[in-house]
């Protein structure tokens, strides 16, 4: 009796083994089925997988803008016009909130360098004027955007920027030159998209509008002038996402 007793105790722990084993397999084979009726989602839904959180990157692009300059000299002289051109390339780092199933809110910075400029160029009766914009520049942006796909970000983004400008005038007479050198502030207003290439890359296009605040003052001979300066970027770039 009591060896019967025993084998059937041996058999029912077997048998809640054997269950327990089946069990677990039998979850697992539901989290790895994502077949139809079985679809296996992100715990944060749709998009946010790929777009909330930390990333950096790199950006390159082309460069161009516009250098007015207005010179106050008893109606002799007025605005002249330069277009300083070249490339621009910066890190980039930013920060994303999902807001619902499609739209995305974050913040984004960049520091960079920049070739933007023209050479010594005649204006009004012989002042030679140079417009230099970089070599450091920076914005600080907000970005909105919506998620087109699941992949695909498209959004806008707004913010303010800084740049070294050398604005250079040099008039006909010593007392006529005027120079604007250093770091000037002003806003920057853009638009781009953005690709999820897997979990942990980006790629975009972008383009941004920099227009920076006038910077005026006298000639030596007292006489005033303006230079207003802004630039433009199309750049592509790619992010890593952390």
């Amino acid at each position: 009796m009591k060896m019967r007793v025993s084998g059937l105790a041996v058999f029912a722990a077997a048998l809640v083994c054997w269950s327990g084993v089946a069990e677990a397999e039998t979850s697992n084979s539901v989290l790895k089925d994502d077949g139809p009726g079985l679809p296996i989602l992100p715990v944060n839904g749709p998009g946010e997988f790929a777009w909330s959180g930390l990333y950096a990157g790199v950006s390159l692009g082309a460069a161009w803008g516009e250098s007015t300059q207005n010179y106050d000299r008893a109606g002799d002289h007025g605005a002249a016009t330069l277009e300083p051109s070249g490339g621009a390339a910066s890190i980039t780092a930013g920060y994303n909130w999902m807001l619902g199933p499609h739209w995305v809110a974050g913040i984004e910075g960049d520091l960079g360098i920049m070739n933007a400029s023209q050479g010594a160029t005649t204006v009004f009766d012989g002042h030679v004027w140079s417009s230099d914009i970089g070599p450091l520049w920076g914005t600080m942006r907000a970005r909105a955007g919506y998620l087109v796909s699941d992949d695909v970000l498209a959004y806008a983004t707004g913010g303010v920027a800084v740049a070294d400008i050398n604005d250079t005038s040099i008039g006909n007479t010593p007392g006529e030159t005027a120079i604007e050198d250093g770091m000037r502030f002003g806003l920057a207003v853009g638009a781009g998209v953005e690709y999820a290439w897997n979990d942990s890359w980006t790629l975009k296009a972008e383009f941004l509008h920099l227009n920076f605040a006038e910077a005026d003052g006298q000639s030596t001979n007292a006489e005033d002038y303006t230079f207003d300066d802004s630039v433009n970027l199309l750049r592509v770039g790619a992010n890593m996402r952390f």
